[in-house]
């Protein structure tokens, strides 16, 4: 708690809260009733997956919402919920798969990611829900010339509880930067993808091509938190051919909760390097070696600012030893290409050093 909040009678706080829960319900109401239109045909083959951990509620209101939209299929993956999930009667053309014991949404997506047989697949958290502009984007898409994967944008529940729509600030800089952020659809230049790469490392802001993911082996990681990161990266390195699109696909909940993934504080978040090692493993070209690393000192700063401080020390030993011995190959290539960032680099090194010798 900073301490200016704690200054804050507490009344105001539960005030404020409420106000914003409110008005993230509204949205979400809105979103929901739209969402809930005959879909144009046709659309682009694409299964659902789905995984979910004792949230029972919310993924019904995600199936009410999906059934209507004309997935090919959809695919629920019930990770060892605490009461096993049930998929009611009026939903037709699901598959309930479950995991016995908890085993973490990357190996939720894994095990549904197994079951498609769609030729395009779209992965959703039990908590988010398509919108209205997802159906027309699936008809574009099937108009086009086979793709690996395509982008489309989000609205970020945070955002809408400010009164705006649409993504993060942050992401929405990369696009506007990768010239891409205005487009029904287009082809995104390989020149761009590095700027792109840096958007959140979501699973569900994308389509993806199902035979690209097994082809190339691109799964989530297995870590419990930060498992998007591999499949993320892995998705830019290997594609041949990405597509943008400024339609506005799915409202992701970012909610308040220790058992929200997103809000976790302790040492699962130094597990961060493990879900980065494929990637630095399949010997990315200089422009996204550059790229990933300036990510990972980004997502360095907000890892730091939500971890327990006790296991800050560790953290910050792990990072330096990233950033010295495993990249250590790249630092030619980040000095010449971003010496801002190779400075930033040495910056963290040094430190590490002058504290710990």
């Amino acid at each position: 708690m900073s301490r200016l909040r704690r200054y804050i009678p507490r009344r105001v706080i539960r005030t404020v809260r409420n106000l914003q829960q409110r008005a993230q319900v509204r949205a979400i109401r809105r979103a929901h009733a739209q969402a809930k239109t005959a879909a144009p045909a046709p659309l682009l083959p694409t299964a659902l997956v789905i995984p979910v951990h004792n949230d029972a509620i919310r993924l019904a209101r995600l199936l009410d919402t999906a059934s209507a939209m004309g997935f090919a299929q959809i695919i629920v993956v019930d990770d060892g919920s605490d009461l096993p999930v049930v998929i009611g009667a009026g939903i037709p053309n699901v598959t309930l798969i479950r995991h016995d014991t908890p085993r973490g949404p990357g190996a939720a997506r894994t095990t549904g990611t197994a079951q498609v047989t769609a030729p395009y697949l779209i992965y959703l958290d039990s908590d988010d829900l398509p919108t209205a502009e997802l159906p027309p984007l699936l008809a574009d898409l099937a108009r086009q010339p086979a793709f690996d994967v395509c982008l489309y944008k989000h609205i970020d529940s945070h955002i809408a509880n400010s009164g705006h729509w649409g993504q993060s600030p942050a992401d929405e800089a990369h696009w506007s930067a990768a010239g891409v952020a205005i487009g029904a659809l287009q082809e995104a230049p390989r020149a761009v993808w590095p700027e792109l790469a840096q958007i959140a490392n979501y699973p569900w802001n994308k389509v993806y091509r199902t035979a690209f993911l097994r082809e190339h082996d691109i799964r989530c990681a297995d870590t419990p938190v930060h498992q998007d990161i591999t499949l993320h990266w892995l998705t830019f390195l290997h594609a041949q051919r990405l597509l943008t699109s400024d339609r506005t696909c799915v409202w992701h909940m970012i909610a308040d909760g220790a058992n929200r993934l997103t809000n976790r504080t302790g040492p699962e978040r130094l597990r961060v390097f493990e879900a980065l090692a494929p990637i630095v493993a399949a010997n990315p070209p200089p422009d996204m070696a550059v790229a990933l690393t300036r990510f990972v000192l980004t997502l360095s700063d907000w890892i730091r600012s939500v971890l327990d401080q006790v296991h800050l020390p560790a953290f910050e030993s792990a990072l330096t030893h990233w950033l010295k011995d495993t990249i250590a190959g790249w630092h030619t290539q980040i000095e010449a290409s971003d010496p801002a960032l190779m400075a930033q680099i040495k910056t963290q090194i040094k430190t590490q050093i002058t504290d710990h010798p």
